[in-house]
């Protein structure tokens, strides 16, 4: 019998999208875990609003649902609209982000399982490190959950296995506390080419007030953008380009005791 001699590892083909509309190549391919470190001010309930609501990102139809964790939901009335299209609690608890898991459970892999998009919005750095939430970001895919987007204002307060299982990153300004913002650069600077190159592609990505750095951390080399438009860098490469008004420097990305 002759034998097929071919032995080249093909790719698995993507699932097409259920709704047929194709997704910008740019945002995070469900399922995907979105962590925005992002202060006060610095438009991101404008960007959560953006992703859920205007058809040119996911809209409100891609996901079946939308469940939206956030102490300031009732009040802010930039998240208004949001507020109208999700499902909205204004605290977090674990029993109900277990009833969550525990219904999307029960539809084991049927394709009836809803769609999910699960927002927790400046909870992720009040909540403790043993809570459900935290393990729960190496699992969410198995539940249904495509697209898990967390916020703080801390970044080291958040849970070291949702940092590390982050598939994207949003990185706001303007960032008003400087050595916050280097623990940042201090983690995941080595992707980028180190801590001063990390500096750089984040200068060159926000000279303005509400602009964005967001790191796609599921391509290799990983990829660096201003806001979702223009590439900054990719990873091992590092920013190349002359970055305008950056006349400090964060002090070399001094080491700190992780809190």
């Amino acid at each position: 019998m002759e034998m097929n001699s071919d032995l080249n590892i093909l790719p698995v083909k993507d699932l097409p999208d259920e709704d047929g509309r194709p997704l910008n190549p740019i945002l995070p391919k469900p399922p995907s875990l979105l962590l925005m470190i992002s202060p006060i001010r610095t438009g991101k309930s404008t960007i959560i609003s953006n992703l859920l609501l205007n058809s040119n990102f996911y809209g409100q139809d891609f996901f079946d649902e939308t469940i939206v964790f956030s102490p300031t939901i009732n009040n802010d009335k930039t998240s208004r609209f949001l507020r109208k299209s999700a499902t909205c609690y204004d605290s977090y608890s674990d029993e109900q982000m277990m009833e969550i898991v525990k219904k999307q459970s029960d539809y084991d892999d049927s394709p009836d399982r809803p769609s999910l998009a699960v927002i927790l919005d400046d909870i992720i750095g009040t909540i403790r490190r043993e809570a459900f939430v935290n393990g729960l970001a190496s699992r969410f895919r198995h539940y249904g959950i495509d697209l898990l987007l967390m916020s703080s204002q801390n970044y080291r307060k958040v849970s070291p296995v949702i940092r590390s299982n982050a598939t994207h990153m949003i990185i706001g300004s303007p960032f008003p506390n400087n050595k916050e913002l280097g623990k940042i650069f201090e983690e995941i600077g080595d992707q980028f080419g180190g801590y001063d190159n990390m500096e750089a592609i984040y200068r060159a990505a926000t000279p303005n007030k509400y602009d964005f750095l967001f790191l796609d951390l599921t391509e290799n080399p990983p990829i660096a953008r201003k806001n979702f438009g223009e590439i900054i860098a990719y990873g091992g490469q590092g920013y190349k380009g002359k970055v305008e008004n950056a006349d400090f420097n964060l002090g070399g990305g001094e080491k700190e005791t992780e809190e």
